[in-house]
């Protein structure tokens, strides 16, 4: 690649469609409000997966809203943390 618009354009071929059918594995999607880069996939991925999976939500009013939720980063460490302990222990 020779420029920023290269890899973007490249990157975007790469998606989970006819894919994401195909995952067993248990899986955590975090879904934030106000989601600016993908508004909608969360709820997309979920839908698609047909293993294991939760949906969770994180919310303007917990100041967890955005991508990647910046401004409650422990919020989401505590939550992911929860339930790997609840997935890896059964």
């Amino acid at each position: 690649m020779t420029s920023a618009y290269d890899v973007v354009t490249v990157a975007r071929r790469y998606t989970l469609d006819g894919v994401a059918t195909q995952i067993t594995t248990p899986m955590l999607i975090t879904d934030p409000d106000g989601e600016q880069f993908w508004p909608g996939q969360s709820r997309r991925l979920y839908d698609a997966l047909p293993g294991p999976r939760q949906l969770v939500r994180f919310t303007a009013a917990e100041g967890a809203d955005r991508h990647c939720e910046p401004m409650a980063r422990s919020l989401l460490e505590q939550r992911i943390l929860d339930w790997l302990d609840e997935t890896l222990t059964r």
